[in-house]
């Protein structure tokens, strides 16, 4: 049987693709596409001549919208997503086949309860699908999933595909050079905790926490919503003269009309982005230090 994954680029979805791997490990072909919602589209509208070679393309961990979804519904295809956004538009597909569940907390937990009794997993690969499972930067603390993460996010290109290699036989201990990954990583995140100032702000009666940073964005933006308990978290990069916008699990503003009214841009609920516009910088003129 021959194999195609679309996956979002974070450790939920290389998780729940290193899941499907494990599910057709007898498969022919596996082959791993890993994407944002942002770029989606392009590829895969490359890669149509191609589609029909796979048995089954497993579309997973990403929000796709509704012309996204138009894209994808195919015979071949099994959309995978836990996004709340995404179950309001899943009658959108006619063809493909769709396992699309909000109650999931994220797509390993999706796939491991659709698939478990297909699943024949040993201690280790167990012991990797729970620290994927309690990977969650609104939980501050260095756990071993946030330990995980930085591996994730220090790997090279294609970051999925290495991801796999890497913890194709599940977890038992990090390496040498994995720790000191880890070690780098934290380094780099607290120094530009530190070195950049934290602002708040209100907009339309939402909470805001605001910095700058140039390294691992999303996770800086989730870290900052849980220690200041705000609704919105905005991360201005100076170096690429970019914004982006998260909001917290509790908030249900959608920040892509944030990001398209202030910033040029656009993207999903829960996380979006833009330019850094005259507009936005007049907004923040009002925000304050933490």
């Amino acid at each position: 049987m021959n194999i195609q994954v679309w996956t979002d680029t974070d450790l939920h979805g290389a998780g729940a693709t290193l899941v499907l791997k494990w599910l057709y490990r007898k498969s022919n072909t596996f082959n791993i596409n890993d994407v944002t919602e942002s770029t989606f589209s392009g590829r895969f509208k490359g890669a149509l001549n191609s589609l029909d070679h796979y048995d089954r393309i497993f579309i997973v961990d990403l929000d796709l919208n509704e012309d996204q979804a138009k894209l994808a519904d195919r015979s071949n295809v099994v959309v995978i997503d836990t996004h709340k956004d995404h179950c309001k538009h899943k009658h959108v597909y006619k063809s493909a086949k769709v396992i699309i569940d909000d109650s999931f907390y994220s797509c390993i937990d999706l796939i491991c309860d659709k698939f478990n009794h297909l699943l024949a997993l040993n201690d280790n690969q167990a012991a990797l699908i729970e620290m994927i499972k309690k990977y969650d930067w609104y939980k501050t603390n260095n756990s071993d999933s946030l330990k995980l993460n930085a591996v994730y996010y220090n790997l090279n290109s294609p970051k999925t595909e290495n991801f796999i290699n890497t913890f194709k036989d599940g977890f038992t201990e990090f390496s040498i050079q994995e720790k000191n990954s880890i070690k780098l990583f934290f380094k780099k995140f607290k120094d530009q905790l530190s070195s950049n100032d934290v602002f708040k702000g209100v907009i339309k009666d939402y909470n805001v926490v605001a910095s700058f940073g140039t390294y691992a964005i999303g996770e800086l933006a989730h870290f900052l919503l849980s220690k200041h308990n705000a609704d919105i978290s905005i991360i201005v990069n100076t170096k690429n003269k970019t914004v982006s916008f998260r909001r917290s699990k509790n908030c249900t503003v959608d920040v892509s009309l944030l990001a398209k009214k202030l910033c040029d841009g656009g993207g999903h609920a829960a996380a979006a982005g833009g330019k850094l516009t005259d507009r936005f910088a007049t907004l923040t003129k009002q925000f304050t230090p933490c």
